[in-house]
């Protein structure tokens, strides 16, 4: 299986790198030419068979780009309000209590070292 990852994770640096010295094509377009902003992501299941209108796309993206990003917020204060409960669980122990506490969570006995 290492050996599966490391064959795939050189030729993706191989293909990589192909892609990269490969020679440029100018731009046919003008320099006032302004690109059109075109949000990307993927549509809820059964969404496509709709038949929605470009502009329900874009749209859809949009509210699932900010919802993404609420969530992210939201999982990055629970893993903070978590952490912060570990710590305040932690002071209410005795230095005894958590020396063994620390030995229970890594598997290790006093006596192994």
């Amino acid at each position: 299986m290492l050996y599966l990852r490391m064959g795939v994770i050189a030729l993706s640096l191989a293909l990589i790198g192909v892609a990269y010295s490969q020679d440029k094509k100018p731009d046919d377009k003008k320099p006032d030419d302004k690109p059109s902003v075109v949000a990307k992501g993927k549509l809820p299941p059964y969404y496509k068979r709709l038949g929605l209108r470009e502009e329900q796309v874009q749209r859809i993206f949009k509210i699932r780009a900010d919802t993404k990003a609420k969530v992210d917020d939201l999982d990055a204060k629970l893993k903070k309000a978590r952490a912060d409960e570990k710590q305040q669980l932690e002071k209410v122990l005795t230095p005894e209590q958590l020396k063994l506490l620390r030995e229970l969570r890594s598997g290790e006995k006093a006596s192994d070292k």
